[in-house]
Formats: C-alpha cells, structure tokens, sequence
C-alpha cells in the first residue's frame, strides 16, 4: 500500500494538471488572437460577457452548492481564509494610506482588491480540479464558498473608501465652496449595499445554500441537466473572454511604470499564498496533523490563482488606476502559471530534493559572483563609489562577492567533514548572509537621509552604517563559534534563530524607512511645486512608483537624463515656452532645492556668496569661493554628476532594489520560521526553500539587472573611445554638404524660412553650466517638444529624425560638436 501512494499522489499532476494548464492558457490565448486580430469585435465581446456573466456563471454557482453536502465543509479553514485575506486586504490598505500623501483612499481600496480577489471560477476551478480530484474532490466546491468571501465582506470596505474619494473629488470640482454638495453618508451606504446585493456571484450563492436546503441537496433531473447544459459552457467562454479583454493593456505601461504593477503582483502570487497557508495551519483549520497540513497546502494554492478580472471592471468604473490594473492583471495571470505548476509538483516532494537544492543554489552563486564582479567593474569605472547612495550599494555589492565565494567554497555537496575549513566557510556563508541583511536596511536608511537630511549628513553617516553592518554580524558568528561544541559544526538552530531575529529587524526598518523615504520626497514635491509656480498643481500621488522620470532628492541636484551634470538657466523671457517649470524638458531645474550654480545662474554673481566672502569675489570668471566648496564636495566624496557617467543618484533604482529585498526577506521569514518551529519539511516546505535559496545566493541577480545593463555607463563610451581612437578626435563626423540627401536639405529650407526665428524666441536661452555661462543655447528634449507641439513633428522619434537633419545641415551642433542630435538634455546651439 505504501509504494502504491505515491503513485496515486502523482497521478492528478501528470495525468490532469498539465493538460488543464495546457487547455486553459491556450484558450486565453485565442482569445487574445480573435481580439487582436479582430475577428471578435468589441461589441461581440460584451456579449460574450453579459452571457457569462448573466447565465453561465449563476448556473455553475447555484449547481454547484445545491448539490453541496454541507455536512463535509470544513467551516474552520473558511474562517482561516478569511482571516488571511483580511490581513492582507488590511495591509495593503494601511501601506497605501501611509506612503500617499495627500492620502487618496480609491487607490488604497483598489490595490486592496487587487491583491485578494482571485480568479476563482474561470481559471481556479479546472486547476484544482485536476489537481485533487482523485484526493479531495470536495477542495473545488470550496471555491465557491470562498469567493463570496472577497464580494460580500472586503470588496465593500473598499467600494466605501472608493465612494467617499469620488465624493471628495466631486466637492472639490465645485469651485464656490457655499454650493458645493455635502456627501450623503445614507445614500452612499445604500448604493453599496445595493451593489452587493445584486452582485450575480452573492446572489446566486445565497440562493444556492437556500436550493440545498430545500431539495436537500439533490435537485430535479430537468433543473439539474438545465443548469448543468449552461454551467459547462463557462469554462471555456469565460476563459476566452480573459483572453479577449488582454488585447491592448500590457503595453500601456512601460519602464519604471512597472514598478508598481510588479510590486502588487508579488503581494498576491508570492506574500497572500504564504499568509493563507500560515493561517490554516496556525489555526489547525484539520480534524488531525494530516488534514491540517493537506489544508495548508490546498490555501498556498489557492493563493497563487491569479487575480479577477472583475477588477479591472472596478477600476474602470470609478476610473482608477485603469492602465495600471488592465496591465497588472494580464502579467498576473502569466505569471500564475509558472507558480502554480510549480507549487503543485512540490506536493509531493519530500526531504530527497535538499541535495539539489543545494546544488542549485551552487549553480546560482556561480553566476551571481560574475554578476556581482561586474556591477563592481561599473561602480569603479563609473566612479560611482564615490557618490551617494552608490556608496552604500557597493558596500551590499562587496558583501555578495563574499556570499557567493564562500557557497562555492563549500561546494555542491551536503554531506562535509567538521575541521578548520568546513567551519572557516561556513563563518563566512553566515557572515556575509547576515551582512547582506543589515546592508539592505543601512541602504534604506541612507536613502531616507538622503532625501530627509541631505548628502553631506550620509556621507558623514556612512562609516557608522558600515560598522553596523559588518560589525555585528563579525559579533554574531564569533558568538556561534564560541558557543559551538568541540568536534562539531555551528549550530543549524543557533544559525536560524539569529538570522530569524536579523530578518524581522531588517524587514522592519527597511519598510519603515522606505515609507518615511516616499512619504519625504512627495512632500518636498508639492512644496516646491507650490512655492514656484502658483499655478501649477501638485503632482499626483501615483507618481511615486510609476512615473517614468527618476526621483529627486531636494537636497542635492541631480542629472536624471544621461551623463551631464546638473543645468541650471536663467529665467526666460518667453513664459509660455515647454521648458518653464518643468523638471523633464528644457532649461527647468532638476533638483528640488536651490544649489551653488542655481545661485550662481540667476544673473548676480554676488549672490553665489555669503556677505562675508564676497570681498573674494573679483572680476574672475570663477569664483574662488565657490571653487573652495568644489574641493570640499570632493574631499567629503560628492562627486558632481556631470564627472560620473551614471544617472545621478540612480533613486528610483535604489527604490526598486529595497523593493525587491524587502519580498525576499518576507521569504526568508517564512522558511526560517518554518525550520524553526520544526513543522513537517514536505510539500509547500520545498517550495519555500527553492524560494529562499534563489533569493538569497541570487540576489546579485537583481543588482546586475538595475545597475550593470545601462549602456550609457559601459558600452557606449567604450563605443566612443573606439570612434575617437578611429577618427583621431571625439567628434561628431558629418556628411559634407554636396553629400546631404534631398530630404535633409528641404528640411532644411523650410526651417530656415518658416520656422528658425520663432524656435529661437521659444528655446533658446542662457544657460550655466560646469561654472560657466553659455549664450542662446537650448536642450535637445525642449527643441523635441517644439517641434511635436508645433506640428513639424507627429511624436518624439519623429521630432528626433528631424532634428538631425537639422544638425547634418549645420543650422544646429552640440556644444563641445562631440554629440550628435538626441532626445535628452545635452546643450545644442544654432548656427
């Protein structure tokens, strides 16, 4: 009987899983085809809907659970689940309310529902269907108890906030505040409790348990073959409807827009599965230890079931967040599949896959060293180290270097020898696990100071966060060594509670930091939106994770376009040009606050000095006051950004990267509480180590990919270095002008005759930079936005082709003539 159990454990995954997987995304996928090419039109679509919608979804609901046995139905796990999505739900609420300010309760509510309300019918049933239909075939009915969970008690918590936000928004729009109208909190109530009630899904479920109850659950053979005809029309209707509402939406979003879809992803595949699994066996949901941990495992995969569209229906609704969900929600569901094939082929996985575990993690720390090693070349060429926050990343980076030396150290095999090696390696695993950990918060830390009390403060605060970071793990391990027992190892159990207490610490802090970090840079945001320009409004809130523009500390400025330092200009006389005001074109500051060369720039040169130096001052094109300051920022490590090729400060990296930490460290709570309350290592267990193993070995992973891609660091001023080697000076090489086509020479015409006095009045302008002042010079992003808003320019790659033709016809060159035209803010001047 033994040898024939795992036989029949494996037989639903083999035999139903791969098929049901493979059926259900084919099926989105044509839905996606037939929407694209659009073979199903819009209109054809909504049908489709209202069908699902309308018939088949209510049948399968009401058959489902009138033919229920309720006396089988384990009313525990129900409440534990509950209780996970609550936490959850309650949790992403309270981060959203915390990092937006001013507080916006529509976006809080519609992450909440985001990251809890699973895809429960169209994709959740034929998975776990297929995966215990053999075992328990009463876990697919429990789908539709645990659906209205969502409906009926969390979605209308956040249908409120979403309510009073549209109210708030409706009051303000009112621009006399005497006829403005109050909100009616009875109205407003009803409209809710009016929604849910005729929400199809709860109506039918009440109806449901009723029909079970009066037929006893057993219902006529004509209603039953009635509802059971429209019922198995819904699964692959309703899945070709996925696939069909996908056309459009992932491409909406791009670049650091993607940070925050990511982040809310995360939160429901990998932080809500973790937490309902914890839940149902924290609350031995099971009548014994097997049920418990056969529930347990049931709630992780239900977890991972990817999120509804009935989001994305909510988001448009209320207009919210419409791109940002439409995009989440398509990834989501891609990502699903990974996570929940993976979760169930470890079902059955026992303690026999530790040693390939670990021979994975020796793969992995074998590409992370050459990753790790090449982040470090960038720093080093670019200069990097000497900047803040780079500084403390190096630090992290030199930490992951020693992490995966010493796991290739210790080789890919389980079983080792105790001597003098063994127990120097395994001080220098432990060392550098624990050192990463606390790297990772200093580095948050740094990050809030930064924005919080400026770049000298760091810099001055760097060696204590240095000491914390390398000198109390250097304390830990030689306490675990003096502890350890003759002839033996380090303690395992010694090891995971350290490092258990270190992950909260960090978790802790990390998250706090960040929070407070967000919540500091929206604020001086909106001051110095306000005290600049009355007239503009103050950015919005979402702008923090998806804008595709880097942060900015207002305390130092920084270049957030490519390797030129900061520019600053003096005001121009034509305020209705694109490039007033505005951080992302033209001759706007680029930092919040007001540095030397600002000062410097505003057309008095005594400014730039305290009363008391200004005597130095002299008919000097520098000042030697400033210069004083120059070499100060130098000998303190603050190097300009104009003398290091990377992106300024690189904050929203940095952002992303604690981002990305603090999910891992989530994991490493989960599987270091696992191993220390000693629960049963199978199952869910494997996944949480395969996790844990990728998170920790592979973490340099993540670095390499925001810090060592960027070509504008490494790869194009090697190009550049090869092309001056190549024509003996770092210039651009023009065409002659016999050998210009036709169409560069028209443009050229028409420029001159029509356009060349009106662009000069709206861009050109003096502007300072590096110490010196250069006369009727304009960027290459503000010439990019005068051309689209005049029309000679349908968008900005258009706008960018027509600018070098402009620059091949000699009417415009670079500055230094070392660059040719481009979208970005390098200096150019007309001939």
């Amino acid at each position: 009987m033994d040898s024939t159990a795992p036989h029949m454990l494996m037989d639903p995954v083999t035999d139903h899983l791969y098929p049901a997987l493979f059926q259900c995304f084919t099926i989105i996928v044509c839905g996606y085809i037939a929407g694209r090419l659009n073979i199903v039109s819009k209109t054809e679509s909504k049908g489709i809907g209202t069908f699902v919608g309308t018939f088949a979804l209510p049948s399968l609901i009401f058959l489902s659970l009138a033919r229920l046995d309720f006396t089988t139905v384990n009313w525990m796990f129900l409440i534990a689940i509950l209780l996970a999505k609550g936490l959850v739900f309650f949790g992403v609420l309270i981060v959203c309310i915390l990092v937006s300010k001013p507080i916006n309760l529509a976006r809080a509510g519609i992450f909440a529902i985001f990251c809890t309300q699973s895809n429960d019918f169209a994709l959740g049933y034929p998975i776990i269907n297929a995966i215990y239909e053999k075992t328990h075939p009463e876990y697919a009915l429990y789908l539709y108890l645990m659906a209205p969970i969502s409906l009926a008690i969390l979605n209308p918590i956040a249908f409120v906030l979403m309510e009073i936000n549209k109210q708030r928004e409706i009051e303000q729009a009112e621009p006399n505040p005497s006829q403005r109208k109050k909100i009616s909190t009875l109205k407003m109530f009803y409209q809710i409790f009016r929604g849910v009630l005729l929400n199809p899904v709860l109506v039918m479920t009440i109806l449901g348990i009723i029909g079970n109850i009066v037929f006893k659950h057993k219902l006529s053979i004509y209603i039953e073959g009635l509802l059971d005809v429209f019922g198995q029309s819904f699964s692959a209707s309703a899945l070709f409807l996925l696939g069909l509402r996908m056309v459009g939406q992932i491409t909406r979003l791009k670049g650091p827009a993607l940070i925050l879809p990511c982040v809310l992803i995360m939160v429901k595949l990998i932080v809500l599965p973790v937490v309902m699994r914890e839940c149902v066996s924290g609350l031995d949901a099971g009548v014994n230890d097997s049920d418990t941990q056969s529930l347990s495992t049931y709630a992780f995969l239900y977890g991972t079931i990817p999120t509804a569209p009935a989001v994305f229906v909510f988001s448009n609704l209320y207009q919210l967040e419409i791109d940002l969900v439409a995009s989440s929600m398509v990834i989501c569901t891609f990502l699903s599949a990974p996570m929940t094939f993976l979760s169930a082929e470890v079902i059955t996985m026992n303690n026999d896959y530790a040693d390939k575990i670990k021979a994975f993690g020796f793969d992995l720390s074998i590409v992370a060293l050459i990753a790790a090693v090449w982040v470090l070349i960038v720093f080093s060429v670019t200069k990097k180290y000497k900047r803040m926050p780079h500084r403390l990343t190096l630090c992290l980076n030199l930490t992951q270097i020693l992490l995966a030396i010493s796991v290739i150290w210790g080789g890919a095999q389980k079983t080792f020898t105790p001597n003098w090696s063994t127990i120097a390696q395994q001080s220098l695993q432990m060392f550098s696990i624990y050192a990463c950990l606390l790297w990772t918060s200093m580095l948050s830390v740094g990050l809030f100071m930064l924005e919080s009390r400026g770049p000298c403060f760091v810099v001055t605060l760097w060696p204590v966060l240095a000491f914390v970071a390398w000198g109390a793990p250097a304390v830990m391990v030689a306490a675990l060594l003096i502890t350890k027992q003759t002839g033996t190892t380090i303690s395992a159990d010694a090891c995971d509670a350290i490092r258990l207490s270190l992950l909260f610490f960090c978790l802790t802090v990390s998250t706090g930091c960040l929070i407070l970090y967000v919540r500091f840079r929206r604020r001086s945001a909106q001051f110095t939106s306000i005290s600049e320009s009355s007239e503009s409004s103050p950015p919005d809130e979402s702008t923090s994770l998806v804008d595709n523009a880097e942060p900015v500390s207002h305390t130092q400025s920084i270049s957030n376009q490519s390797c030129y330092g900061t520019i600053t200009a003096t005001p121009s006389p034509n305020k209705n040009t694109c490039c007033n005001n505005d951080p992302n074109c033209g001759n706007g500051r680029l930092g919040n606050g007001q540095d030397i060369e600002d000062i410097a720039a505003s057309g008095n040169r005594e400014c730039a000095c305290p009363a008391s130096q200004r005597i130095r001052c002299s008919t000097a094109e520098t000042c030697q006051y400033l210069n004083e300051l120059e070499r100060a920022a130098s000998t303190l490590g603050l190097v300009p950004p104009e003398q290091s090729r990377g992106r300024g400060g690189q904050l929203l990296r940095h952002t992303v990267l604690i981002i990305a930490y603090s999910l891992t460290m989530f994991i490493g709570v989960t599987y270091t509480t696992w191993r220390v309350l000693r629960k049963d290592q199978a199952g869910v267990f494997i996944e949480i180590q395969f996790l844990d193993t990728a998170a920790v070995y592979g973490q340099a992973l993540l670095m390499f990919a925001l810090f060592g891609l960027d070509p504008e660091e490494i790869f194009i001023p090697a190009v550049r270095y090869f092309k001056k080697k190549w024509h003996g000076a770092d210039t651009v090489v023009l065409p002659s002008v016999e050998e210009l086509s036709f169409e560069t020479k028209h443009v050229c015409d028409q420029f001159i005759t029509h356009h060349l006095e009106r662009c000069k009045e709206a861009i050109a302008k003096d502007t300072r930079w590096r110490m010196r002042t250069y006369h009727g010079v304009f960027r290459g992003s503000c010439l990019v936005r005068w051309l689209v808003s005049t029309g000679l320019a349908s968008d900005e790659q258009h706008a960018v082709t027509y600018g070098r033709h402009l620059l091949d016809g000699r009417l415009i060159s670079h500055i230094n003539r070392a660059h040719h035209f481009t979208n970005s803010p390098l200096l150019y001047t007309f001939a």
